[in-house]
């Protein structure tokens, strides 16, 4: 989905909404701050901004069930914690520790994006990381399908993972850290 097509869906879905969330989120948590109350909200936007809207059946209660989730995290977190704020995020019914609706969602998102970045990797450095990181197999196991020394699946593999990981990475660094950081994650994946 383009971004206007997001804007629209979450002008039509969500932005309605924020006013009750807020309200909700004031009257449930009574301890937070305004200004940690619009940080929950903004990070709750940002996540839902990442997410396809289409798979989204109930998008208001999804937004709230995403603010719930970010208090309870902000409470992990946080060296300190009232008590009283305690009390306040036991009763959100906030009990597990599973990854919720969203987390899923942008899990799959960041899978897809990995996907595409494996696509652009070239066939034998791909195979290579596919045997290796996704089938588990060891460097000379993978050497011996390939039929290539480990040196060379070491190489392929080391190409791979740099590819991989710059493109993942959500910070593009400057390129001398990046020449750095390629090799110092190649050597700590051996």
């Amino acid at each position: 989905m383009d971004d206007t097509k997001r804007m629209q869906w979450l002008a039509a879905h969500i932005v309605p909404f924020e006013r009750r969330a807020r309200a909700w989120l004031h009257r449930h948590v009574r301890t937070l701050s305004v200004a940690d109350a619009d940080d929950i909200l903004q990070e709750a936007y940002a996540r839902i901004w990442v997410l396809e809207p289409e798979a989204i059946a109930k998008p208001r209660a999804y937004f709230l069930t995403i603010i719930r989730n970010l208090v309870a995290e902000q409470a992990r977190r946080a060296k300190i914690v009232p008590m009283v704020r305690m009390g306040e995020i036991e009763s959100l019914n906030i009990i597990s520790d599973e990854p919720g609706p969203e987390r899923h969602a942008s899990a799959g998102a960041e899978l897809e994006r990995l996907r595409r970045v494996l696509e652009g990797l070239p066939a034998q450095a791909r195979r290579a990381f596919e045997l290796r990181k996704v089938e588990g197999l060891t460097g000379r196991q993978v050497a011996e399908r390939l039929g290539v020394s480990e040196s060379a699946v070491e190489k392929l593999l080391a190409r791979a993972l740099a590819r991989v990981l710059d493109a993942m990475s959500e910070v593009e660094p400057s390129p001398e850290e990046a020449e750095g950081s390629v090799r110092e994650r190649a050597l700590d994946q051996r």
